[in-house]
């Protein structure tokens, strides 16, 4: 269990993904990514804490479900750890004779009135603190989003849109596959929409993330040096060229798909979404 954060850490670097490329497409902060790794999940809020492990998997291609599902046993595990009857108990030893004491807590008859209002206002404090850092957040997510449609794409009727907070949450990967195409350098990418409007994400080598509206029947051309991402929704009649070289494991959907192409390995990942049940 304790080996959770060991093993996608070793996924990431295995994929050859950095954590700031992470943090870029995500908006998770990079010391929070760095104590996932370093499996010290009390570093991060613990209102977010499974949203942004959730993220982080989807972004290394790591099956998010049971990562929690690992998560809520390590919590478990730390919970039963921390329970008082469980560490009261000390064993004392004289004249090779074993002897166990149980501690027991004092309950005072009574309290100070004033250290109680205190607390009370502590609590209080909290929870207003809390409701005000989640207005924030959602403001933020909500004027980045509205930002980004409207200077990229404008509103094209039957187009859906989509965040990565909106991957992570709305839908769930049905399919990832990768594999090897033999290209050379210089790398270019052809993107075609066969019969419907679309809408395409593009992220190429180190720039920042371009959302447009791909017309029916027509083209956009890229070029990358190490390497390009594509997130499309719907993935509908649509081709995809590498050097002149289709893109494989690409199915026709109504859902997003998500393309990575490695120019210094020379692979192809394809993750499919599905909407949550």
């Amino acid at each position: 269990m304790s080996d959770l954060h060991k093993k996608l850490k070793s996924l990431r670097r295995e994929r050859k993904i950095d954590l700031e490329a992470i943090e870029k497409r995500t908006k998770i902060d990079l010391k929070y990514l760095k104590a996932i790794e370093n499996g010290k999940f009390e570093i991060l809020p613990s209102t977010y804490i499974r949203l942004f492990l959730k993220a982080y998997c989807v972004e290394i291609g790591a099956d998010p479900i049971d990562a929690l599902h690992q998560l809520d046993e390590l919590n478990n595990i730390s919970k039963k750890n921390k329970n008082p009857f469980n560490k009261d108990k000390n064993v004392l030893t004289k004249n090779n004779e074993t002897e166990e004491v149980v501690e027991t807590s004092k309950i005072k008859s009574s309290e100070n009135p004033y250290r109680k209002k205190s607390e009370w206002l502590k609590g209080l404090s909290l929870i207003l603190l809390l409701l005000f850092s989640i207005y924030i957040i959602k403001k933020i997510v909500t004027d980045d989003k509205n930002s980004s449609f409207d200077k990229n794409i404008g509103y094209v009727s039957g187009l859906n849109p989509i965040t990565d907070f909106e991957l992570i949450n709305d839908f769930i990967i049905d399919k990832t596959n990768s594999g090897s195409v033999d290209v050379a350098p210089p790398f270019m990418v052809k993107i075609i929409s066969r019969k419907n409007n679309i809408w395409i994400r593009t992220e190429t080598d180190s720039t920042l993330p371009i959302e447009n509206i791909l017309n029916s029947s027509k083209q956009d051309n890229f070029s990358f040096v190490k390497r390009f991402e594509l997130l499309v929704n719907p993935a509908k009649n649509i081709d995809i060229y590498w050097n002149g070289q289709l893109i494989p494991y690409l199915e026709s959907t109504n859902y997003p798909v998500k393309i990575h192409l490695d120019g210094i390995t020379r692979t192809v990942t394809v993750k499919h979404f599905v909407p949550q049940s």
